[in-house]
C-alpha cells in the first residue's frame, strides 16, 4: 500500500480550496465589512439574533442589498475578496463566515 503523503511536494492529490472561518460581530446600526481574505465565493450564516442586511462591491444601496433573516445561511459567489462582502444589521450579534475558492473538487 502506497504511503500516505505528509505534503503538497511533488504530490498531485492535495487540496487546492484554501478556505478560512471566521466569526464578527455586527453592531445594530452599522456597516461592517467582512475581513480581507481571498476567495472566489463566502458562505455566511446569520447568528445575530435579527435581520442583517449583505452588500458588495461598495454598492451600499438598500435596494442592491440582500436581507438575511436570523439563522439563514448563504453562499455568495464570483468575489476576489471576503471584503467586498459588507453586512449592516438591526440586532447586535455574530455572524459567521467561511471563504472558500470553490464549493466542489475541480476536475483536472
Amino acid at each position: 500500500m502506497p504511503s500516505v503523503p505528509t505534503s503538497n511536494n511533488g504530490s498531485t492529490f492535495y487540496n487546492q480550496n484554501d478556505c478560512k472561518s471566521f466569526r464578527q460581530t455586527v453592531t445594530a446600526g452599522s456597516l461592517v465589512a467582512l475581513s480581507a481574505y481571498p476567495c472566489s465565493e463566502v458562505l455566511i450564516v446569520n447568528r445575530t439574533g435579527g435581520n442583517i442586511l449583505v452588500f458588495d462591491n461598495n454598492n451600499f444601496s438598500v435596494q442592491n442589498s440582500f436581507l438575511m433573516k436570523n439563522d439563514e445561511q448563504y453562499t455568495f459567489r464570483g468575489l476576489t475578496s471576503t471584503s467586498v462582502v459588507s453586512t449592516s444589521g438591526a440586532a447586535t450579534g455574530d455572524i459567521y463566515y467561511r471563504s472558500q475558492y470553490y464549493s466542489l473538487l475541480p476536475q483536472r
